[in-house]
């Protein structure tokens, strides 16, 4: 399959992304806008709520329950708009003074930033069917097909293929729906789904942050793109490391969740009216968010805290001031009681998402200092030095703080620089468990989360360039214009190619050009090459080889759907299920292993007709061998050492085999 193959899925995941979310949005009157910018979240929060009514309602999960759960938040969103309309008339309209073009910059912006991050993917994953070769793809690849193979997506029960519990599944229910509607391939479905959401979806609520931040500028919209391709960290790392599927569709969403929240609370530049409505959107949007992945709803939540706080100050000294005698007291000692509830809440839910320490077991990379430096010049971890992106935050920073406005801004990038530099290089001990362990003590997690809060800044700073060089350029044509009369005539005859508008304009194509060819430099190169890495296909893929993928192919010919392998899922055995619809014992690295099965992969050699064994095999119709040895993703042996010695006894019979590849037939209990 070619990528000009691949077009029919990329609009269909666009249409998945962003149609039912738009549909809510114009329901609930956010202006066109606004509507194509939140039409993400509201998206993944309609399909992932659709797969989690979806079995209770008896439905199996298809297009239908999402049609149906659009339509319910359509008419409830009208409603709202409705009655918020009667109660008080709209402050503005979103085509309300509007800077010029600055629809048509905000279009550009888009474009700009869809082919930087674009490209950069396209040629990493080589082909639309390329996988990731990583350890994590086992179970997100398998998870798509035991959702199309069960016809639920709940986030309540996808877990069970691995015999575990609960497991957020909208990434999984994007790609299922992509699947299903199509009939395309598995692999080319989550390149499809996750090109356009690191190239739309990431950068669209980026664009929408800075311009909540900055307010509607063309300069804030055209930088807000370019910088969202200009990180390693993100979106591209996360689909290299890991892979971490869900975390990176939760990660992109973010920018438009955190642009909500800030107009929630009233630190938006520009007015959308009510912030009811703005409440309800943002309720609207969070459970996609938290059904991606629930740390990036914690993340929200952390980096809202300094808004928040600041808009709580604001409110006490308000209140306080205004107020007299009993009712200062009063007013008090309500607002000291919201403030206890809201920490108690936080430290429950804080405590509730973190995992269990077994699981956050990824120790320190770096010394503090390290951290630190990475953190400045927007290179972590390991990255090469983004220079302009550096200087640019730095200016941001130093504009901010000789302003004193949104100093707020500030302390949400000291948030997530302070989670980071905790992860990277503080000792592993509770207080660094407690503090970033929802993030599983994973660099990469929290590196990933610093392109969110380092854009904003660089923003500013690349918009007071462009004013300054505006300012200078303008100053020149008003001098340009001074003089005799007989001067400005020889003047306009020089300059009949390009007079003083053209020279602003081409200025600021020439800062375009500038801005992406420096932004394009080492740290996203590197992070390319990086993830080109990990989606080749050849004789020696960490996962799974040429060979390997060869006899998987075959599988549908050779052994019955209803039967049952065997194998070491360390060797990617395992992603015979997604990739030719045939199950093994372990459908995950990590998956239980059913009772009675333990003797088949690790020991000691059953019997031939063994009564502790062949129960177990008969009823759960094992009946073949997938040999792909001890080759492991990770370049270890785990052990499963009881295959070998099955063979090794003659209880297996060779039925196919490529290269080193092999399918045995078992043969260590009789025919019932």
């Amino acid at each position: 399959m070619s990528w000009f193959d691949a077009v029919p899925q990329f609009l269909l995941a666009v249409v998945l992304l962003f149609i039912p979310g738009l549909a809510v949005g114009l329901a609930a009157r956010l202006g066109l806008r606004r509507a194509v910018a939140v039409a993400p979240g509201i998206s993944v929060s309609v399909i992932a709520v659709a797969a989690i009514a979806a079995p209770f309602a008896g439905v199996v999960w298809s297009l239908l329950p999402v049609v149906a759960v659009t339509i319910g938040m359509a008419v409830v969103a009208l409603a709202a708009s409705v009655f918020l309309s009667r109660r008080k008339a709209p402050a503005a309209t979103d085509h309300e003074a509007e800077p010029r073009h600055w629809m048509a910059a905000s279009l550009a912006a888009t474009l700009l930033a869809a082919v930087l991050v674009g490209r950069r993917l396209v040629n990493a994953i080589g082909s639309p069917e390329s996988f990731s070769q990583t350890f994590d793809n086992v179970f997100h690849l398998n998870a798509v097909r035991y959702i199309l193979d069960t016809g639920s997506g709940s986030s309540l029960t996808l877990n069970a293929m691995t015999g575990a519990g609960s497991y957020p599944a909208a990434w999984h229910d994007l790609v299922s729906l992509l699947v299903s509607a199509g009939g395309w391939e598995i692999t080319s479905s989550v390149n499809a789904v996750n090109i356009v959401v690191a190239a739309l979806v990431w950068p669209i609520g980026c664009i929408y942050l800075a311009q909540t931040l900055w307010g509607r500028r063309p300069a804030v919209s055209i930088t807000a793109g370019i910088l969202s391709a200009a990180f390693g960290a993100f979106p591209i790392s996360l689909l290299d490391f890991g892979v971490l599927y869900p975390n990176f569709l939760a990660l992109a969403l973010l920018p438009l969740v955190l642009a909500i929240g800030l107009d929630a609370l009233g630190l938006s530049a520009v007015s959308h009216g009510s912030r009811i409505m703005s409440l309800l959107v943002l309720l609207a949007v969070l459970p996609g968010m938290a059904l991606a992945h629930p740390s990036a709803a914690m993340a929200w939540l952390a980096l809202m805290l300094p808004a928040a706080i600041y808009v709580y100050v604001r409110i006490c000294a308000d209140t306080i001031r205004s107020r007299t005698g009993r009712r200062r007291v009063v007013a008090s000692a309500t607002l000291g009681l919201l403030f206890i509830a809201a920490v108690v809440l936080i430290r429950l839910f804080w405590d509730l998402v973190r995992p269990p320490a077994e699981a956050a077991f990824w120790p320190p990379v770096e010394t503090t200092g390290q951290a630190i430096g990475e953190l400045i010049a927007s290179s972590a971890i390991g990255r090469p030095v983004a220079w302009a992106v550096m200087a640019l935050t730095l200016l941001g920073i130093y504009v901010i703080l000789r302003s004193k406005r949104q100093l707020w801004l500030l302390g949400m990038y000291l948030v997530a620089a302070g989670l980071f530099v905790v992860v990277s290089s503080f000792p592993a001990d509770d207080f660094r468990l407690t503090l970033t362990g929802i993030w599983y003590n994973d660099p990469p997690r929290l590196a990933a989360l610093l392109p969110l809060v380092t854009i904003p800044l660089a923003c500013r700073g690349a918009v007071e360039v462009w004013t300054w060089v505006f300012s200078a350029l303008v100053a020149g044509a008003g001098h340009f214009n001074r003089g005799k009369p007989s001067q400005l005539a020889e003047r306009a005859s020089k300059s009949r190619v390009l007079g003083p508008a053209g020279l602003v304009a081409a200025a600021g194509i020439i800062m375009i050009l500038a801005m992406a060819a420096a932004t394009q430099r080492g740290n996203v190169a590197q992070a390319q090459a990086s993830m080109a890495g990990s989606y080749r296909l050849a004789d020696n893929s960490p996962l799974i080889s040429s060979d390997e993928m060869a006899l998987i192919k075959r599988l549908p010919g050779e052994v019955p759907k209803d039967a049952l392998m065997v194998g070491n899922p360390w060797n990617g055995s395992s992603l015979a299920y997604a990739f030719a619809d045939r199950k093994l014992v372990q459908l995950h690295i990590l998956s239980a292993v059913p009772q009675g099965a333990v003797p088949l992969l690790n020991g000691p050699l059953p019997t031939k007709d063994d009564p502790t064994v062949c129960p177990a095999v008969e009823s759960l119709k094992i009946e073949y061998i997938l040999d792909f040895g001890h080759r492991e993703v990770h370049g270890r042996d785990s052990g499963y050492k009881g295959l070998d010695a099955l063979i090794a006894a003659g209880m297996a019979t060779l039925e196919d085999s490529q290269g080193e590849a092999k399918l045995y037939r078992l043969d260590l209990c009789p025919a019932p």
